[in-house]
């Protein structure tokens, strides 16, 4: 499943979800073994499936003994929103800005690390579609997601 992701810059939630999801089922193979490219996640009215499909590969990811990072306020999800999808609470952290780093910088050192199942910022996709960031995130075994940013200030408020 990993080579069908490979030659991908990036791949939305929905792709990432339906891809794996299947052939991963009673496999001990994590779907971030399968998706290393960055995950672009819309909210949109057009796309909010988009934001099901995330919070599922979330949950899935916060089955894990690791932790689901968040890079920037921006990023960060509304509690209620999270619990209500399954995500345990005490398996998240919020990571603020660094003055002088960027987004992209400080998630590539987040996946790298190992100790995130998934590591979630906003922005545009194309600042997050590198080759570092692919590599840590198949060294690290997690998944980089990417919220369009844009399109989320016009759908759901996040806390």
């Amino acid at each position: 499943m990993a080579e069908l992701f490979e030659s991908q810059h990036s791949v939305s939630a929905s792709q990432a979800y339906k891809s794996t999801y299947s052939s991963l089922q009673g496999s001990s193979t994590s779907i971030a073994q399968s998706v290393s490219c960055p995950i672009e996640v819309s909210f949109t009215d057009e796309h909010q499936t988009q934001l099901a499909y995330f919070l599922r590969l979330l949950k899935q990811a916060n089955q894990e003994n690791r932790w689901i990072m968040f890079i920037g306020h921006d990023a960060l999800l509304d509690k209620k929103l999270l619990t209500s999808a399954g995500i345990n609470l005490n398996k998240v952290l919020v990571l603020h800005k660094t003055k002088g780093k960027s987004l992209s910088s400080l998630m590539e050192r987040a996946l790298k690390s190992g100790n995130c199942s998934a590591v979630i910022t906003t922005g545009n996709i194309e600042a997050f579609q590198t080759a570092a960031i692919r590599q840590a995130a198949h060294n690290g075994k997690s998944l980089a997601f990417v919220i369009n940013k844009e399109q989320a200030k016009q759908c759901i408020t996040f806390h």
